[in-house]
């Protein structure tokens, strides 16, 4: 699959997505890294079971555990069955 224009790097791969008061989440995640006038930015998406996901989704705040042990700060901002879209919340790492 070739990323849009734009996209820096694309990072695949399982890793956790938690939230203050909620159990954490395995997830297969695809994170697109861009460059935007306010700076490098990530989003992208979570695969999971809608039920363990729907907790976190009612979050404002989450984190997002790669399997190479970085995180990224991240809002879920659409969660559809077992998928959720996800854009970064705070400074993106060097990933």
């Amino acid at each position: 699959m070739l990323d849009p224009p734009g996209i820096l790097k694309t990072l695949t791969g399982r890793g956790l997505v938690s939230a203050d008061g909620c159990e954490a989440v395995r997830v297969r995640y695809r994170v697109l890294i861009e460059r935007r006038p306010e700076g490098l930015v990530a989003h992208g998406t979570l695969n999971g079971t809608h039920a363990k996901l729907r907790p976190v989704w009612l979050q404002p705040d989450a984190h997002l555990r790669l399997k190479s042990g970085r995180h990224l700060d991240i809002s879920l901002t659409d969660l559809v069955g077992n998928e959720a879209e996800f854009e970064s919340t705070g400074p993106v790492p060097d990933l």
